[in-house]
């Protein structure tokens, strides 16, 4: 597990960016969704990734335990469906659909909102505080291709300790995964 990165453009301490996405279930979702959250979770994630596969029951896991605790949740697909078609925005609701995803499912299109966070794979998850201030970078766990091997549920610490009042520690986790499908 590497520990020693974070992104000199979307740092630790970051607010929220704002933005406007379509969601699979037909509306539009923004900053405003998360008005009475008590912590915020942001997560680029698709369809294709083997990566986003293996976490993706965890995650949903985690989305449905801490939701009673204030914890609001969305899922963002910045992939080009040009290039990778399983990540266009039909296939994206048959996911949500068939896997009764428990959060909106968003489509960048525009790619903007992933550089506006400086995403660089999927999965990778962000956790916001009360303030909306970037507390958490990184992973799902620490074995997202196989879950049946991982041991540590980082999202999930860095949860309970957030809800607890304590500043997430460790604050960042290198993600892995795949990279985003940047347009050409």
């Amino acid at each position: 597990m590497q520990r020693d990165y974070s992104s000199s453009k979307f740092p630790l301490g970051s607010l929220l960016p704002d933005f406007e996405l379509p969601n699979v279930a037909g509306n539009t979702i923004g900053k405003d969704f998360f008005h009475a959250a008590q912590a915020i979770l942001v997560v680029f994630t698709c369809n294709h990734c083997p990566y986003v596969k293996g976490s993706e029951e965890m995650l949903i896991d985690v989305a449905r335990k801490f939701e009673p605790e204030g914890l609001q949740v969305v899922t963002i697909n910045s992939n080009d469906p040009k290039t990778y078609p399983e990540d266009s925005f039909d296939k994206m609701r048959h996911k949500s659909e068939l896997m009764e995803l428990p959060y909106p499912y968003l489509f960048d299109s525009s790619q903007e909102v992933a550089k506006a966070f400086d995403a660089q794979c999927t999965p990778e998850c962000y956790l916001f505080d009360l303030s909306k201030r970037l507390v958490f970078h990184g992973p799902v766990n620490d074995n997202p291709k196989e879950p049946a091997a991982a041991r540590e549920n980082y999202l999930e610490a860095a949860l309970v300790q957030l809800l607890n009042g304590k500043e997430p520690e460790p604050g960042f986790i290198r993600p892995v995964g795949c990279s985003i499908k940047w347009k050409r």
